[in-house]
């Protein structure tokens, strides 16, 4: 049996209105409904707070570009493994690993549910703000407060990867695996708007370079991927995909 994991913790790309960076302003935020999330009445208390004063603009000119030594930041269940994310002078800013330039400046609210208050970089221009209900639930909201819903998107590519994935058959498996129980291969892939692959990265290696490459074939013969529907604002997005061969 086979089975694809896909974790969407995505980062949105938008644009916005350039507003004197030390203004706030209020917005009105599109609140869930019950049949989103059973916890639907924290992320909208959450989402109240958060937009009831919000900086639209910040000033990024004191935040490195580039990655280097910095400490990172523990993963509390809401990072994308695509990025290192570094605590800096009140913010977290989060870099590229592929280039290691800073792409977004986001901003904690530890009092509230999880969540990130989103800014592009250089810009300044605020991106996005996420909720995080779990590891597997998070909710991504426009500047505008508008919900944006990756979640059909995202399920339209993992089927049409598991349908393109040619899974070795067991004994296949087992001999390459020589008793090691971890076949687990976790790939990084970024999908450009148009629905084009721009990269594909291994994250976690199963340590067999046939299984490490069936997964890569999996999602070469999948490719391309449909367009970015209207109301994504991001000119990219990267989904983790977790190819599974122990089960």
């Amino acid at each position: 049996m086979k089975k694809l994991f896909i974790l969407g913790s995505i980062l949105c790309l938008l644009s916005s209105n350039a507003i004197a960076a030390s203004k706030y302003i209020k917005v009105e935020p599109e609140f869930l409904q019950p049949a989103q999330s059973t916890n639907y009445e924290k992320v909208n208390e959450t989402l109240a707070i958060i937009f009831s004063k919000i900086k639209p603009v910040i000033k990024t000119d004191k935040y490195p570009k580039y990655y280097h030594d910095f400490t990172l930041v523990k993963d509390d269940g809401t990072q994308n493994k695509a990025y290192h994310y570094v605590k800096y002078s009140g913010a977290e800013l989060i870099f590229s690993i592929d280039t290691n330039e800073l792409k977004y400046i986001s901003f904690r609210r530890p009092e509230l549910m999880k969540c990130r208050i989103i800014y592009d970089y250089p810009s300044g221009n605020l991106h996005a703000v996420q909720v995080f209900v779990s590891d597997k639930e998070s909710f991504i909201f426009s500047p505008e407060g508008k919900y944006v819903d990756y979640e059909p998107y995202v399920k339209e590519v993992k089927e049409k990867v598991v349908k393109n994935w040619k899974v070795p058959p067991r004994k296949q498996i087992d001999i390459l695996a020589k008793g090691q129980k971890d076949l687990l291969v976790q790939m990084a892939l970024t999908i450009n708007k148009d629905g084009s692959v721009k990269k594909c990265r291994i994250l976690k290696s199963s340590k067999i370079k046939a299984l490490d490459d069936n997964a890569g074939e999996a999602i070469k013969a999948a490719a391309p991927f449909k367009p970015f529907p209207k109301d994504f604002f991001n000119e990219e997005i990267v989904i983790i995909l977790n190819f599974n061969f122990s089960l």
